[in-house]
């Protein structure tokens, strides 16, 4: 679920993907990097850790040009180091060039097999190493050409943003499982994973990338071509229930009155429930928990402190980390607490552990009743599409089937799920195409 973010035809370039990818920041906090354009030229930087650890203002002034592709990653294919990090920088037949990729290939061990049995030299384990390779092998006479030859030959989920020395190319999947929007910024067209990143330096919005579509800004100019049929649309569906920021535009409304209306569907799929207080587990829970106030006249009380400085603990690279990220960032609020029936809102329950540990912070604090409402259904099969849930062993709603086994696992009085067509419902406004592969095993590729 990294974040990619591109701009061409603005000579502070580099600083605006900067804001850009600090906006983006909640889609990947292990790398970041940034990849500039000038005078023909590629200049890049990439390093571990957040966005403002990695850049100063030593390494922005040096990265000059009016166009620039940058990145923040989120591990799901390959170990979290430096070599990992993007864009990735190569040369090959076509000159310097530069890609950002967000997504996973799931035909990434084959492709990558026929090209090490060729005599391919990989420099990284990621999966977006591999079209670095095939473009080089294209017969076609320009880059971008060759990046159309090659794409569709890869299967799975993909939004990639390409800086070469006389273009920009951003290319979204056939099946369009990744975001990937438009928009434009004076004479600047920009491009990025959420709305968010572009709203914040004050461009607008034009639309998405279809799927299957590529656009290519060259010379000041865009132009569009499909290097791809689209398939059935199979937008991730997991953007509004988790990833997206709250103020990001996805269908036509934003997160947060999608979340709002999950909310809202949550408690008329429960209304014989009786609680003192709602909440939500911070900070996407919040908007759930709102919802969820408004339609049932509980009233909404924060019931946790939230450290902001602690990261997501579902996006830490393994599982040790994550429960410390969890324990670290939630503190209870035991005025709020002490006696009170509560119904906890999450988003979604893939793992356990952590609704086991909050729950039972709510348990010491003195909470009399613990109604958990997850704002999704139950995750009953990997994502092998850009989650970082490689196995089924480790969703709890595959592991233990029943609801009354995860009731029981996590310690709470009651566990309630929203159904499907209500998640679909309150995300699509009428758009139906979604990705629910985890909710239901249904998987487009």
């Amino acid at each position: 679920m990294c974040g990619i973010f591109g701009i061409s035809g603005d000579k502070e370039s580099a600083k605006l993907s900067y804001i850009a990818l600090f906006t983006l920041q909640h889609r990947g906090q292990e790398s970041a990097g940034i990849a500039s354009l000038n005078k023909g030229r590629l200049s890049y930087y990439n390093g571990m850790g957040l966005v403002n650890e990695v850049f100063n203002p030593s390494i922005l002034s040096s990265l000059e040009g009016d166009t620039a592709i940058g990145h923040v990653r989120y591990s799901t294919a390959g170990s979290s180091t430096v070599n990992n990090s993007q864009p990735i920088y190569f040369k090959c037949k076509y000159g310097e060039a530069a890609a950002a990729h967000n997504g996973n290939i799931v035909n990434a061990a084959e492709i990558k097999s026929e090209l090490v049995n060729s005599g391919a030299i990989f420099q990284s384990d990621t999966d977006s190493e591999i079209i670095i390779h095939l473009i080089s092998r294209s017969s076609q006479k320009d880059f971008v050409s060759a990046a159309a030859d090659q794409l569709p030959k890869l299967k799975g989920a993909y939004s990639f943003l390409f800086l070469h020395k006389d273009a920009l190319l951003a290319a979204r999947d056939p099946y369009g499982f990744r975001p990937l929007i438009l928009a434009k910024k004076g004479k600047a067209f920009i491009f990025a994973s959420e709305t968010c990143a572009a709203s914040v330096i004050g461009a607008d919005i034009i639309r998405e990338i279809e799927p299957g579509e590529a656009a290519v800004v060259r010379g000041g100019r865009i132009s569009f071509f499909r290097f791809a049929a689209p398939e059935r649309k199979s937008r991730c569906i997991f953007e509004q229930v988790y990833f997206a920021r709250p103020d990001s535009i996805i269908c036509g409304q934003t997160v947060q009155n999608a979340r709002y209306l999950i909310g809202q569907h949550l408690f008329r799929e429960l209304k014989s429930l009786k609680a003192d207080i709602v909440s939500g587990v911070p900070d996407s829970g919040t908007s759930y928990a709102l919802g969820f106030s408004k339609a049932s006249g509980i009233p909404y009380v924060p019931v946790f402190m939230r450290n902001h400085y602690a990261g997501r603990s579902f996006i830490q690279p393994d599982q040790k980390m994550r429960e410390f990220t969890a324990h670290l960032k939630l503190a209870p609020i035991k005025d709020a607490i002490y006696g009170r029936k509560i119904v906890l809102i999450d988003d979604s329950l893939v793992r356990g552990t952590t609704s086991s540990k909050i729950i039972g912070s709510l348990r010491k604090a003195g909470a009399k009743k613990i109604i958990m409402a997850i704002a999704s259904p139950p995750i009953i099969a990997p994502c092998f599409y850009g989650i970082d849930t490689p196995t089924q062993k480790e969703l709890i709603a595959f592991r233990l089937k029943e609801i009354e086994r995860i009731r029981k696992f996590i310690g709470a009085d009651e566990l309630h799920y929203l159904s499907l067509e209500n998640l679909i419902k309150a995300c699509g406004r009428g758009d139906r195409g979604f990705c629910s592969a985890c909710f239901d095993g249904s998987y487009p590729v």
